[in-house]
């Protein structure tokens, strides 16, 4: 829209004015452009003003901030895919939409049910982009009531230049308050410390996970089993401005059918067999903190459709109940499964599944990760668990890390951490050696080398493997030396060095 062509009253001129000065010298997003709805209303005779925001995968635009006169329950129903609905279809264009009539407007939604009871003929609405450079990051909406429009471009420009106005200042917050969340994560006793590792993998999900935080965006994480989902639904609480509220967990495989219901929405007494009293399912304790859904793939069709109710309109009821309730707490889920497979086959709702997958975010497995990344853990877990079981460890042979870092890792982070609690619980001195593994890190190191044997031939070996190494290691990698302390011949040393394969000159 040519803005320039429109000759703005002097009363609309100072508002622009007073937005600008105050949006260059605002710190905090929320009270900032609060304050812009605020004095539309009150000033400018706007009503039901609407800011929404891009989520941040780019999918649909979302209610950040309402004026006063929309309740805080009802704006969490405003959101809007691409083309949906006015909001939508400003928010795929980039055009404004001027709709003069609201009875007669037929893509207008009124999701969030305000106009239930105003009369729709005697209001008008305006939707214009709020749009950074050429990139559209959400919309401000508002109504007005006919008799008050006597130029409906000017109308129109006006809130176009209010959504100029506002986008280098959202901008530049969401990238501020990104940059700090990363930050303070990575400091010392930040957030981040519970996710090891530097591989570009992990710090792509670290980079993801703060810039989610701050959003009240659905979180779908994916991965194998193992691979620390749990963790990042921590990370990503504790960045969040929920923090302060709870979180509460559920295992979606791990409880019954029967029971899943009651156990995510509640009921009241009575209301089946066995339902003595009653009980506040996991989404009305959360409050306003956050729901992590762990293996949400083994929901049963049932309760994915209340679910999926949930996501919609933030509504539920208990068991056996007749009074609806608000959910205000934000959702994380986790699924080592395919969803995208399983809604092919039918098990699972496409909607739900497009619902979840707002911000997916896949955590690398183990293997993926590399050998430093693996180590990392490996003496984080040695220093946790020898705390644990008060003993002093001061280091891995060489055998040990060979095998940790050969090995495919099926159960990822998971069993690397059970790993090195037993050989921590084995260890009699102060050293993890490779015998302390378990037979299949053991059977692992010889399985490309040999034809396949019985374990106790690979244990064998094994132990003899790990000897030569520690001699070589004492003798700085003087064979001769080495087989001396071990009792043997060179000609033996030497051929037992080829049959592993082990590089002597690494210990000089």
């Amino acid at each position: 829209m040519a803005n320039e062509k429109i000759a703005f009253s002097y009363e609309q001129l100072v508002f622009l004015y007073r937005v600008a000065s105050h949006l260059a010298t605002a710190k905090d997003q929320n009270r900032a452009l609060s304050s812009v709805l605020d004095w539309m209303t009150r000033d400018c005779q706007w009503r039901r003003g609407v800011i929404t925001l891009m989520s941040q995968d780019g999918s649909e635009v979302q209610a950040f901030l309402t004026s006063k006169d929309v309740p805080a329950h009802k704006s969490d129903r405003m959101r809007y895919r691409q083309g949906e609905g006015v909001t939508g279809q400003v928010f795929v264009s980039g055009e404004p939409i001027y709709v003069p009539d609201l009875s007669r407007e037929s893509k207008f939604l009124d999701r969030s049910g305000l106009r239930a009871n105003i009369e729709l003929s005697q209001n008008s609405f305006f939707c214009v982009p709020i749009k950074y450079q050429d990139t559209i990051i959400g919309t401000i909406s508002a109504d007005k009531q006919r008799r008050m429009i006597a130029e409906p471009e000017r109308e129109t420009a006006f809130l176009h230049a209010v959504g100029s106005l506002l986008a280098p200042f959202v901008q530049r917050r969401r990238l501020e308050e990104q940059l700090e969340i990363f930050q303070r994560a990575r400091r010392p006793g930040g957030a981040f410390e519970r996710i090891i590792g530097k591989s570009n993998a992990v710090l792509e999900v670290q980079k993801m996970l703060a810039r989610v935080a701050a959003a009240n965006t659905t979180v779908l994480l994916t991965g194998e089993t193992g691979t620390g989902k749990g963790v990042a639904a921590e990370v990503i609480h504790a960045l969040s401005p929920r923090a302060g509220q709870p979180m509460v967990e559920i295992n979606c495989g791990a409880i019954p059918e029967n029971l899943i219901e009651s156990e995510l929405f509640g009921h009241e007494k009575g209301a089946f067999t066995g339902a003595v009293q009653q009980r506040v399912g996991v989404i009305e304790r959360a409050g306003s903190g956050t729901v992590f859904l762990d293996e949400i793939g083994e929901l049963n069709p049932a309760i994915q459709n209340r679910l999926l109710r949930v996501l919609q309109k933030k509504e539920f009821e208990r068991i056996g109940g007749s009074r609806t309730m608000h959910c205000q707490a934000r959702v994380i889920a986790a699924t080592n499964r395919n969803l995208e497979e399983l809604v092919e086959k039918n098990l699972f709702r496409a909607d739900l599944f497009y619902r979840l997958n707002v911000f997916p975010i896949r955590m690398p497995s183990l293997r993926e990760r590399g050998k430093a990344d693996i180590m990392l853990l490996t003496d984080h877990f040695v220093q946790f668990f020898a705390r644990e079981m008060n003993k002093e460890i001061i280091r891995l042979d060489t055998p040990a890390i060979d095998m940790l870092t050969a090995y495919h890792w099926p159960g990822n982070v998971r069993e690397l951490e059970n790993v090195i609690e037993r050989a921590v619980l084995l260890v009699d001195d102060n050293v993890i050696h490779g015998h302390h593994l378990p037979p299949s890190l053991q059977m692992q190191r010889y399985a490309e080398e040999q034809e396949p044997q019985d374990q106790f031939q690979a244990m064998v070996q094994n132990y003899e493997s790990e000897l030569i190494c520690d001699a070589l290691k004492d003798t700085g990698g003087n064979q001769t030396k080495a087989a001396r302390q071990l009792g043997m011949t060179n000609r033996i040393i030497q051929y037992k060095i080829k049959k592993y394969n082990i590089d002597y000159k690494r210990f000089r």
